[in-house]
């Protein structure tokens, strides 16, 4: 429903809408899935647009009442009537969607009423933007009108642009899924500077942040695209479509494995005591991951997230953590088909901690996830020392950047990173 700006009796007394100069016009209403009953059906086309009906020398909707100038569906007007005299349309070279309004409507043409349509636009662009919205009226192109030079407008509409121009899926991009697996994995195998950034499982569990698209290199056959990695991948953000290969990354923190599973020397010897602490005054268990321990996992990351965001006011860091569920949620329901490895620690029978990682490369590995219940001094050095501990055999341990985070760039530092080898 949106709220009704234009004030009935400028309607009922104006002689613009509901009636038109072609029998084919291209601006009467079209009906949306959901608002076609049984008793609208046979007044509609294909594309769900009404079929206008003759009268006298122009045509009409065939639900305009023109002895009184009233909607015999009033109540149950589709969102194409209720937006009006704002038109949503593609601008004059069809590179972005639009809102407009119809400068013929005696509404829109009054300076009195300025003002509320300025607010009024504001509040429609907010719920046309909205993401379930969106894709109904992209999912009926027959909505969308063209472009008009009598209609003024006010400003593109970028999720609908996305959905229905920007469209990977119309230049053979589709979307990754878990048997994408081994074609990310041979393309990144073959890149000389492989981030943390730079593999399938990071791009996985994070698509529903950001949702991955990807095709095969342009200009090659099957056989050489496969063999020489070529992939083009795009990253969904909220208006846009952005080349990965474009992407400004942080810089990870590697650490010598060796240095983190055996915390050795003066430097480390806070870590030390942590892990100390922790080992002699908590009994608990180091397990390694179950699927059945997803729920509590869960719940020991909302419990954490929540913590979080008391000690750090970045609202940057809020939004970070908000977004992190989903990612941790899709890790643990898929660790076996993303080779993850992961481990809890129980105190009391209950989940205080879990973290998992994967192979970046065969001396490389990266810890993706890490939550702890803080209330347990040491548990987070702990795990974190004893999950190095079991990767000793290789070289290098990755943690990944800090998003911009000074909280994480200080946490990170204090381990010590290689610095200016990768």
């Amino acid at each position: 429903m949106l709220k009704q700006i234009t004030p009935s009796k400028i309607c009922l007394s104006c002689d613009v809408c509901c009636r038109f100069l072609d029998k084919n016009a291209g601006l009467a209403p079209v009906f949306l899935p959901h608002e076609i009953t049984l008793k609208i059906k046979p007044f509609l086309g294909k594309s769900g647009r009404v079929r206008l009906k003759s009268c006298k020398d122009i045509y009409a909707c065939p639900f305009f009442k023109i002895k009184n100038n009233k909607c015999a569906i009033y109540p149950k007007r589709p969102l194409d009537c209720r937006l009006y005299p704002f038109a949503i349309m593609f601008d004059g070279k069809r590179e972005e969607i639009i809102l407009g309004i119809d400068k013929k409507c005696p509404f829109s043409a009054n300076p009195a009423y300025q003002g509320s349509i300025k607010n009024y636009f504001h509040y429609l662009v907010d719920l046309l933007e909205k993401k379930d919205i969106s894709a109904l009226i992209a999912g009926n192109p027959a909505f969308i009108g063209n472009f008009q030079e009598d209609v003024a407008q006010f400003s593109s509409l970028g999720t609908l642009t996305k959905l229905i121009i920007k469209n990977p899926a119309k230049n053979g991009f589709k979307e990754i899924s878990l048997k994408d697996k081994p074609e990310f994995d041979r393309f990144f195998g073959k890149t000389v500077a492989q981030d943390s950034c730079s593999n399938f499982v990071n791009l996985y569990i994070w698509k529903e942040k950001n949702p991955v698209w990807w095709k095969m290199g342009a200009d090659m056959d099957a056989d050489q695209r496969s063999a020489e990695g070529s992939l083009k991948i795009l990253l969904e953000t909220g208006f846009d479509y952005i080349d990965f290969d474009s992407l400004k990354k942080f810089p990870d923190y590697i650490y010598s494995s060796k240095d983190i599973a055996e915390l050795k020397g003066n430097k480390y010897k806070h870590k030390r005591a942590s892990c100390n602490h922790f080992s002699k005054n908590y009994r608990f268990q180091y397990l390694a991951y179950e699927p059945k321990m997803e729920n509590d996992c869960l719940k020991l990351f909302s419990k954490w997230s929540r913590s979080r965001k008391k000690t750090f006011s970045d609202l940057y860091y809020h939004k970070l953590l908000e977004d992190s569920f989903s990612a941790h949620k899709l890790a643990m329901e898929n660790f076996k088909e993303l080779r993850l490895t992961g481990r809890v620690i129980k105190i009391k029978g209950r989940i205080a901690a879990y973290t998992f990682g994967f192979e970046i490369k065969k001396d490389m590995f990266c810890v993706l996830l890490e939550v702890c219940d803080l209330r347990f001094k040491g548990i987070a050095e702990f795990i974190f020392r004893e999950f190095s501990k079991e990767m000793s055999h290789y070289e290098y341990i990755n943690t990944m950047d800090d998003s911009g985070l000074e909280n994480l760039r200080i946490s990170k530092l204090s381990y010590y990173p290689i610095q200016g080898r990768f």
